[in-house]
């Protein structure tokens, strides 16, 4: 559940929350609903970044701010990597399923079939080799 959250700022430095205001609209087209967890996500991305530079760390683990019913859920880069890899492999799966109980297929989507396979391991190896790059 969200709650309001108030803070004062210099008037010399408003500018920098009307930039900020008008980027998260441009970016969604409003500013309901989204302007605090745009928020928050910089708040991580700088405190991420200060602990990094104060660790001598080679990357920050930047985190994705995901709403699930009405809260705020924190996922990492990597957690959010192994969940989208554990879809594509599935997916992967699936399609090897529907391939074994069709027939009399046309050739176009046969070649649909074969592009979507092609589509899914290459989505699964550019997972990988991000997931590897995070640890």
């Amino acid at each position: 559940m969200s709650k309001p959250i108030g803070v004062r700022i210099d008037s010399r430095q408003e500018e920098i929350w009307l930039k900020f205001k008008e980027f998260v609209e441009s970016k969604y087209g409003k500013k309901h609903t989204v302007l605090g967890n745009e928020l928050v996500k910089a708040l991580q991305l700088y405190l991420e970044l200060y602990e990094m530079a104060s660790n001598n760390k080679k990357e920050p683990e930047t985190q994705f701010v995901t709403e699930k019913a009405g809260d705020i859920e924190v996922k990492s880069f990597k957690e959010t990597s192994y969940d989208l890899l554990n879809i594509i492999i599935a997916s992967r799966g699936y399609l090897e399923q529907i391939e074994d109980g069709i027939e009399n297929v046309s050739e176009k989507t046969i070649d649909r079939i074969d592009k979507l396979r092609q589509s899914l391991f290459k989505a699964q190896k550019i997972l990988q080799e991000r997931i590897e790059a995070i640890k």
